[in-house]
């Protein structure tokens, strides 16, 4: 197995002690050796993800047992490994690091960003890489039914002392959706029975109501509904509130009232000429009055 280190005349570094947060913005010294990075302490940089495999074939596996173990099952980890050993083995197609010629994340490690090319460094890269991946996976793990740790079976009977097993009922009594949709159902339904009882009471008593109260049904604005029954504004008016007088009696039961016959517009000569009359009525009535 190849050595992850090269000879150097320098003491080794206990990366577990050393935190490259505390020293971000200082820049480690590193050397370029035959296509690789070597840091200061030795560390010979993988040049790509079959090398970094090759010399840490646990690295991914311990780093998900020791960040989800604690509320993940056995099964979930190994699935969280392989995906992750995936993640790092191979770029998205849209990457832009694929431009240059890489393929996988181990090959984008660049020392100058990350200012030096050491363990602790280079660790600190694949672990910021991982944590960002697990993090999305676990995300969409929450956001999923079937994946959620406390989900409930389906099962059609509840038998047993099984808590997580539940049917159907159960699932209608106690969510909050599924009571608005009965609730929204049954009022609809109670709606659709009130508005034939109404319309079967208007072919008895007034059929030709029926139609203003269809044409408000299919209609957004009595506007639309008047030039749909082909009325004017004022006919309209009139036919809406004999739907209204229809109304009234069918909720309290009383007796309905007969229908006028619509008013007669006067034209202004009419107007006038009877204005006139009536000066000339009142004139003789005064002088009758003065003899």
């Amino acid at each position: 197995m190849q050595s992850n280190t090269v000879a150097v005349h320098k003491s080794q570094i206990n990366v577990a002690d050393f935190s490259v947060e505390n020293q971000r913005g200082k820049f480690d010294p590193f050397t370029v050796r035959d296509g690789r990075y070597v840091g200061n302490d030795g560390f010979v940089v993988p040049r790509d993800f079959e090398e970094f495999y090759e010399r840490f074939p646990d690295y991914v596996r311990k780093w998900v047992g020791k960040r989800a173990d604690w509320f993940g099952s056995k099964e979930d980890l190994e699935d969280w490994t392989q995906d992750l050993i995936i993640h790092l083995y191979r770029l998205p197609q849209t990457s832009k690091y694929r431009e240059a010629g890489k393929k996988d994340i181990v090959e984008t490690f660049d020392p100058m960003k990350h200012y030096g090319a050491n363990e602790a460094r280079f660790r600190n890269y694949i672990n910021l890489c991982l944590a960002n991946k697990f993090r999305a996976m676990h995300s969409k793990r929450v956001r999923d039914a079937l994946g959620c740790p406390r989900k409930l079976s389906l099962d059609g009977e509840t038998e047993g002392e099984n808590l997580q097993s539940v049917n159907g009922g159960y699932c209608h009594a106690n969510s909050a959706h599924l009571k608005g949709i009965v609730y929204v159902a049954e009022t609809r339904a109670c709606d659709e029975a009130f508005l034939r009882e109404f319309a079967s009471f208007l072919r008895r008593k007034d059929p030709g109501a029926l139609s203003t109260m269809e044409a408000l049904l299919v209609t957004r604005t009595q506007a639309e509904a008047a030039v749909l029954l082909g009325a004017t504004e004022y006919e309209f008016v009139r036919m809406r509130i004999r739907l209204g007088e229809l109304g009234k009696c069918f909720l309290t039961g009383q007796s309905v009232p007969r229908h006028r016959r619509p008013y007669k517009r006067r034209s202004v000569i009419e107007c006038r000429t009877t204005r006139v009359r009536l000066k000339r009525m009142a004139t003789k009535a005064k002088s009758v009055v003065g003899k």
